[in-house]
């Protein structure tokens, strides 16, 4: 059935029909397990996650994992094949339930006929079924999770994301803020947010900071009798040097100066 030429290596498959009772104690196989419910309804425990599967749902079992099988209020028909698996991407598919889509109910029923029903070249067909089944699962999968994040990035315009990312930066100056923190506030990967936030406001959020954190230094200078090394630590620098350089940086002119002066900063024209 097999050949070192096909991305996995088939070692055991069969259709069952099972009764009320049917029931599969806790075991462990060192090979790739996939398990499809044709119908009625099972649970299967794998290591501590229970599944319940209704008709023409699976799960990708990886190897080394304990699992057991039980049936859930109606007999079930089944699926399963065992294999190793040496080229095919599955990724996504591990670790929950897996929806067999419209496009591949054909091959789940064909492959169900092969093996109640065997051929002309019965092993090369149920191998190559499977195979594109796998294929198929996998990238429904993916297709769904890339979905379910765009629908998620929806729920929040672009906008709203800069919004919020502005209002927990003002909030929380006083803080070493970093990109994952912010991620974590409007639920984006912070390369994403990143992304984002550069090709809306033109800036990055290092950027973004230092202007915020300069522009609530330029208030408290003006306004308030806080040493400069106060403001430094209320602004989020620890090192006053540091904050003096990035204030003259952006400003022109020390922070003692720019106090001072009252504000009227301006920029040596170097004469």
């Amino acid at each position: 059935m097999n050949g070192n030429s096909t991305p996995i290596i088939l070692r055991e498959i069969a259709y069952n029909e099972a009764g009320i009772n049917y029931g599969v104690t806790s075991h462990v196989h060192h090979l790739y397990q996939w398990y499809c419910l044709i119908h009625g309804g099972v649970d299967i425990q794998i290591e501590e996650n229970v599944f319940n599967l209704k008709p023409e749902e699976s799960v990708l079992i990886p190897s080394g994992l304990n699992r057991s099988t039980h049936c859930r209020e109606k007999a079930p028909g089944y699926l399963y094949a065992l294999f190793e698996n040496s080229g095919l991407n599955l990724d996504n598919l591990p670790n929950k339930v897996i929806i067999t889509p419209n496009e591949l109910r054909y091959d789940l029923i064909s492959l169900v006929k092969e093996l109640t029903q065997p051929g002309t070249n019965t092993n090369i067909l149920v191998e190559t079924l499977l195979i594109r089944l796998l294929i198929g699962l996998e990238r429904s999968v993916h297709e769904n999770e890339k979905q379910k994040h765009c629908s998620n990035l929806n729920l929040i315009s672009q906008e709203e994301i800069v919004e919020r990312i502005d209002a927990y930066m003002r909030r929380n100056l006083h803080r070493n803020i970093n990109r994952k923190q912010l991620a974590e506030v409007v639920h984006l990967s912070p390369s994403h947010l990143a992304r984002v936030f550069k090709q809306l406001t033109g800036k990055t959020l290092t950027d973004r900071l230092v202007e915020l954190r300069i522009s609530r230094a330029k208030q408290l200078l003006l306004e308030s009798t806080l040493s400069v090394s106060e403001i430094s630590l209320q602004i989020g620098y620890t090192s006053f040097s540091h904050f003096s350089h990035i204030f003259r940086v952006h400003v022109d002119i020390s922070p003692g100066d720019y106090r001072r002066s009252q504000g009227n900063s301006w920029k040596k024209l170097g004469i």
